[in-house]
């Protein structure tokens, strides 16, 4: 499946996870490790942003797989940016191998850790 199409898939499955007055504002793909596919889900309108990882069996309740989830797609939407690739983009080690440079991944970091700290006090399932 096309990238773009299961973008579109992942964001059917996440739009039941909006509360009333809530939508889907973004689904990001990451690739942590080969064949491991998370959605990054962001949701607004409620009274804050809401955030949801989706994996194969719903919503990832695994703290140390969401900071991993959120960091790589975080980092790898800087660094696309910086090298002006166009989204959608699949985040994953091998993304920033080749397009990071260590100068924007440094610079980076401080706002993907503030991310992360936000994606966890407003995340809508229990983590573990």
């Amino acid at each position: 499946m096309a990238l773009h199409d299961d973008l579109a898939a992942a964001a059917d499955r996440a739009a039941a996870f909006a509360e009333v007055g809530e939508r889907l504002d973004a689904v990001l793909a990451a690739e942590p490790s080969s064949g491991r596919r998370v959605y990054l889900c962001a949701f607004s309108g409620g009274e804050a942003r809401t955030w949801l990882v989706l994996g194969d069996e719903g919503p990832v309740t695994k703290r140390n797989v969401v900071r991993e989830a959120v960091s790589l797609t975080a980092l790898c939407e800087v660094v696309g940016e910086a090298a002006g690739d166009e989204p959608p983009r699949l985040a994953s080690p091998a993304y920033l191998d080749e397009l990071g440079t260590p100068e924007v991944v440094a610079s980076a970091l401080p706002a993907v850790e503030s991310l992360t700290q936000e994606v966890e006090a407003a995340y809508k399932a229990e983590l573990e």
